[in-house]
């Protein structure tokens, strides 16, 4: 009970959340740094890619710590960057694609809540869960990788979407699995079944959008093969006709 309460004391600490809104401050400044030098559309959206991708980058050293110390940093981080999120949707609304502005306002207001479940129940927070947790959120770099190459203008196939589609699941499955694995399949704190059922909860979110994407993306794909059969073929037509005439 006292490292509960320990825990929630640190939570509503006035320098805790000094230092997230500093977090924040630097993702906004690095933010204005690399738009400043991308070309081309979205660049809001490949920005938010890449310092997210940064951000697990930063987790890899913070690791090495102490698991409590990995989870206060690991969430720090994790919590400035979504309110840095929040801020680009605010201030870019008009500029970002609706699927992305709908996605993470769900993802994100779903994440905050989390965050306010975990700051109670990661008590004790073991080398497990810092695993687990390292595991899992490293496997959206993925889908990042793809979204900033494609949003650079360069051609991404039905394939190459797959292809990180299925990288990330596995990768998510994998996590799953080592982390159960390093528990021996037995949970000795509720704190470790909460990650789980968060990671799962998630993940479920994740896949809902994911797929619909697509399934919008290859509608799309399937309508523009469509019309250009259409096109091709009425063409040979006019050209049979004049040729007959």
């Amino acid at each position: 009970m006292d490292v509960l309460f320990n825990s929630l004391i640190q939570t509503i600490n006035l320098s805790y959340w000094q230092q997230i809104f500093a977090i924040c401050g630097i993702c906004l400044l690095l933010d204005a740094l690399i738009m400043s030098q991308l070309k081309g559309p979205h660049r809001a959206e490949r920005s938010h890619y890449l310092l997210s991708i940064l951000s697990v980058v930063c987790y890899l050293p913070l690791y090495t710590l102490d698991s409590e110390s990995f989870r206060h940093y690991w969430m720090q981080i994790l919590l400035g960057l979504y309110l840095y999120d929040l801020a680009i949707i605010a201030r870019d609304f008009r500029q970002l694609k609706s699927s992305y502005r709908v996605f993470y306002s769900v993802h994100h207001g779903m994440s905050l809540i989390l965050f306010f479940v975990w700051h109670l129940t990661f008590v004790p927070f073991t080398d497990a869960m810092a695993l687990g947790a390292l595991l899992w959120v490293s496997s959206d770099v993925w889908r990042w990788a793809e979204q900033v190459w494609r949003l650079s203008g360069r051609y991404s196939s039905n394939r190459l979407r797959d292809s990180v589609w299925y990288l990330e699941r596995g990768h998510r499955v994998l996590a799953y699995l080592i982390y159960l694995w390093v528990l021996d399949f037995s949970f000795n704190y509720p704190s470790e079944l909460v990650l789980l059922a968060s990671g799962l909860l998630m993940d479920m979110i994740d896949t809902y959008f994911q797929a619909q994407a697509r399934r919008v993306y290859k509608l799309k794909q399937n309508l523009i093969s469509s019309q250009y059969s259409t096109a091709m073929d009425s063409l040979k037509s006019k050209k049979k006709g004049k040729h007959a005439a």
